[in-house]
């Protein structure tokens, strides 16, 4: 049993093969160059037969479908191995980019009939705005006459022409809307066409943060508009933020600046201009909030034993916040209560050396003791009655008060000017709180959890010392600028006083003010509006929005066009960079032939270069030789194990050789065992 074990073992190394019929699969190409001569040879075919174009189907005999104009044979290869085939016959004219079989291939060549094949090209980045080119395609296996049209937004264009093998030329036209390119073949073999519909990428998307107003201007505008909440990554091609930076999530001022420095767009609008922006983004605000007459506000803080800790902490980092949020005309005093009442501080300017003492004492604080809140508040309402001007109490605390309340709710009532409270923790009286807030005409504000007193109190701080905006109605100067020409402005209901920055351009003014003003800032463009869009309706606005918009988010226009060999770009208004030409690999710059408008002498095909933008621009048309398609046939025939075929050769195909070596190896594995339980027996 040994020897006849190692018998076996040997003729599974020398791998015998066994003659046994084949299982052929037959492909039949049936593009229009191929299908008449295909079909032709369906007779002498006995198996399974598909056809194929763009798509696949098994045919029955005479069948002769229409299966599409194009040649799709990776779809032909994956049916066919649904059929798990020994081999595979193609009949093509191998006229298609080669492509590796999966299982043995035999190939049979027949000649191509004449056809022109076209095929348009959808530019691969269409910007809104911007010149784009649709590639036209055309491919004829054996010479033949043409007469083309291409139709679309640039009109129509007409040719005469011979070709065999490829040809292609482009159709560029400015993108400003949806359009749709239609090219039509006609000759000898009949008539073929393409169409494609080429739609702006970049159309009409906006992100709109805190601005009701102005999201629904955009969406007349034709904007596909999101209204909020923000979250990252920040994809629309512009940004609207109508809220102060204390309103978005942490974070957010360092990703707007990214997102604008890298080429988007962002627009302020009404109470963002007076929203804190101006320390966040100190160096890409267009206006910034006007100095008036200061404020003064006085907060009444909690430092009883309940405070110790993290409370008092961030309670002080809070403090210290409002005395960085005012400025030189402002006045800001705190008076700390627990068993008693005292001051830290009391309204003082915050001059340089106001804020350093402020801090200073702020820093000293310590907590214990009871919570007894009316004391303060009356300290607090009297030294604020001896101050001219906006002022506003804010009271902090974290537990019930224990003195009675109904004096401390007359006193907010008669005070003269606004009270508000924020109740920190679950064990703060809200209850009261809520009530002194609405005694006081001030706002009620809740603080969960400690560590979000700092931005609350900032926010607070900003509120009184930034004021309103300003109601009536406020006449609105244009300056010379294409984005206002055509516009008649009419009184704006609500403003902001601001100033304008010196790298900013000002587009609106109200009584001296600038109303609207943009600029650049890295790659992208940014303005801002000191205007309540709400109390400013009037027929042309959604236009006049719908512009700035567009604008803001067309991120450096570029338009290029070629004219009899060559090459004119059209750039953005007021971008200095001066585009490039590439060609036959010189980088050469175009010569300026007006205000943002260059021109060069291009031959054959190039790319124009423009910042990191690259649009590619060609002449006329470019040639490419015919397909050897016996050669592509041969050469996918031959890496797969298989051959060219003559179609003499289809009846006489020989069949199959299956490889032996895997049942013998199952048979020594059973040898190996009968002889292991043999010996195992013969030992019992």
């Amino acid at each position: 049993m040994r020897a006849l074990l190692l018998l076996v073992l040997l003729l599974a190394l020398l791998d015998p093969r066994l003659a046994v019929p084949a299982r052929t699969l037959y492909l039949l190409d049936l593009s229009p160059s191929a299908r008449d001569a295909s079909l032709a040879l369906a007779s002498r075919l006995d198996g399974v037969v598909l056809g194929f174009a763009e798509e696949v189907r098994r045919l029955s005999p005479g069948e002769r479908p229409f299966l599409g104009e194009r040649t799709r044979l990776d779809r032909a290869f994956q049916e066919a191995l649904k059929y798990r085939p020994d081999r595979v016959v193609l009949v093509s004219d191998g006229l298609f980019e080669p492509l590796v079989p999966p299982f043995p291939l035999f190939a049979v060549h027949v000649p191509p009939q004449p056809f022109l094949e076209v095929r348009l090209l959808p530019p691969a980045l269409p910007l809104l705005g911007e010149t784009v080119g649709v590639g036209v395609r055309l491919s004829a296996p054996v010479e033949v006459e043409a007469r083309l049209l291409l139709g679309g937004p640039a009109g129509p264009r007409r040719y005469a022409l011979r070709v065999e093998g490829e040809r292609r030329l482009l159709y560029t036209f400015p993108l400003t809307q949806a359009a749709q390119v239609r090219a039509v073949a006609e000759g000898p073999w009949g008539r073929s066409e393409d169409r494609v519909e080429v739609r702006p990428l970049d159309q009409a998307r906006a992100l709109v943060l805190g601005d009701r107003t102005l999201a629904a201007l955009l969406r007349a505008q034709g904007f596909q508009v999101e209204e909020g909440p923000f979250r990252l990554p920040l994809e629309a091609d512009l940004v609207a933020v109508g809220l102060g930076v204390l309103d978005l999530p942490e974070g957010a001022a360092q990703a707007l600046r990214d997102y604008l420095e890298a080429g988007g767009g962002v627009l302020f609008t009404a109470r963002a201009v007076l929203g804190g922006w101006d320390r966040a983004l100190p160096d890409h605000l267009p206006l910034k909030p006007k100095k008036t007459e200061g404020a003064a506000l006085v907060l009444v803080l909690d430092v009883s034993g309940s405070m110790q800790g993290e409370k008092l902490a961030l309670a002080v980092e809070g403090a210290l916040r409002l005395v960085e949020a005012a400025s030189e005309e402002d006045r800001l005093g705190v008076i700390a209560f627990s068993g008693e009442a005292r001051w830290v501080f009391r309204p003082r300017p915050m001059t340089p050396q106001g804020k350093k003492e402020a801090q200073s004492l702020l820093r000293s604080l310590g907590a214990g003791g009871g919570t007894v809140l009316g004391p303060a508040y009356r300290e607090a309402v009297s030294a604020l009655r001896e101050i001219p001007g906006r002022k506003a109490i804010l009271v902090l605390s974290d537990g019930e008060v224990s003195d009675p309340q109904a004096p401390i709710l007359e006193e907010a009532r008669r005070a003269g000017f606004p009270t508000s409270a924020l109740a920190l923790g679950q064990d703060a009286d809200r209850a009261f709180l809520k009530a002194l807030a609405e005694a006081g005409g001030g706002a009620y504000l809740e603080a969960p959890e400690a560590r979000l007193l700092p931005r609350l109190l900032l926010a607070e701080g900003e509120r009184v010392f930034r004021g309103e905006g300003m109601r009536g109605r406020f006449p609105v100067q244009p300056r010379p600028h294409p984005l206002t020409e055509g516009f008649s402005f009419p009184p704006v209901g609500m403003r902001f006083p601001a100033r304008a920055e010196p790298w900013a351009e000002v587009l609106l003014l109200s009584q001296k003010d600038p109303l609207l003003a943009l600029g650049e800032r890295g790659e992208g463009r940014v303005a801002a509006l000191a205007a309540d869009l709400s109390s400013w309706a009037f027929p042309e606005l959604p236009g006049f929005v719908g512009g700035l918009a567009r604008h803001l988010s067309s991120r450096r226009s570029l338009r290029v066009e070629v004219r009899e060999g060559r090459v004119l770009v059209v750039v953005g208004a007021g971008l200095d960079e001066a585009p490039r030409l590439l060609s036959a690999g010189v980088e050469r710059p175009l010569l300026p032939v007006g205000r943002g408008r260059y021109e060069g002498v291009l031959e054959g095909e190039g790319v124009v270069l423009w910042g990191r933008r690259q649009v590619p621009v060609r002449t006329g048309f470019l040639e490419y030789p015919p397909l050897d398609g016996r050669r592509v046939l041969a050469g996918m025939a031959e890496a797969s194990g298989g051959r060219l075929l003559d179609p003499s050769e289809l009846a006489a195909l020989p069949g199959a050789r299956r490889s032996l070596r895997e049942p013998l190896l199952w048979l020594a594995l059973g040898l190996f065992l009968l002889e292991g339980l043999v010996r195992y027996r013969l030992g019992e």
